[in-house]
């Protein structure tokens, strides 16, 4: 959705691919593990969601496209060279995203525990408050700030792959339902606060750029 380019070294468009590719690998690999059998009516995983089913198909839906798209977003190749295409990708992505995000909240409510449904409204409100403001920057021009934005709201569609990867370590399951409330809340927490430090790693930590720069000038 940005109207700027920002080059990019090799190096770092090639750890961005390689981090996506292994993101999605690992969410194809929980997703097919825990609900292979959704479709089988008598399945447990079938009767556990079916309370919630017409819900479950809408943010399936929105919600995997969103994590899909949101992850096209963060490409600078395809931003640099087809920039309609990266616009047009955006704004399904915020549809997404607007969809997605208010779903989940009446699923929690049909199969969730009370701390499941309040983690499901922070959840999505954050994901929906980040990418708002994330369109609201790019509307008005201000490209860095959309950018930020963006990264920001992104990790809270990837609680759906890092919780979903934690809850099977056996200690986590023999805590039963206070296990996966625990991972929950904690995923969104780390999804919530982690982005900035990312992003404000080097205003933190100036001299780690200016002992690589005199490095630089040495060698």
């Amino acid at each position: 959705m940005s109207t700027a380019v920002t080059p990019a070294t090799p190096s770092r468009s090639q750890a961005k691919l390689v981090f996506f590719v292994f993101f999605f690998a690992v969410t194809v690999f929980v997703v097919y593990m825990k609900n292979r059998q959704i479709l089988d009516p008598n399945s447990q995983i079938a009767q556990h969601f079916a309370p919630a089913k017409w819900y479950l198909a809408a943010h399936g839906v929105f919600g995997a496209l969103a994590l899909v798209l949101g992850a096209f977003q963060f490409s600078n190749r395809l931003r640099a060279r087809y920039l309609k295409v990266h616009r047009t990708l955006g704004y399904v992505y915020v549809t997404s995203v607007f969809l997605a995000g208010p779903f989940a909240v009446p699923i929690a409510m049909r199969i969730g525990t009370p701390s499941l449904v309040a983690a499901s409204v922070v959840q999505s409100f954050g994901w929906i408050a980040c990418t708002a403001i994330a369109l609201y920057c790019v509307r008005s021009g201000n490209i860095t700030q959309h950018r930020r934005w963006m990264m920001r709201g992104y990790p809270f569609a990837m609680v759906f792959t890092v919780a979903r990867v934690i809850i099977p370590i056996p200690a986590v399951l023999r805590a039963g339902e206070t296990g996966i409330e625990i991972v929950v809340w904690s995923t969104i927490a780390m999804a919530a606060f982690l982005p900035s430090i990312f992003l404000d790693w080097r205003a933190m930590f100036p001299r780690t750029d200016a002992k690589a720069a005199n490095a630089g000038g040495n060698a």
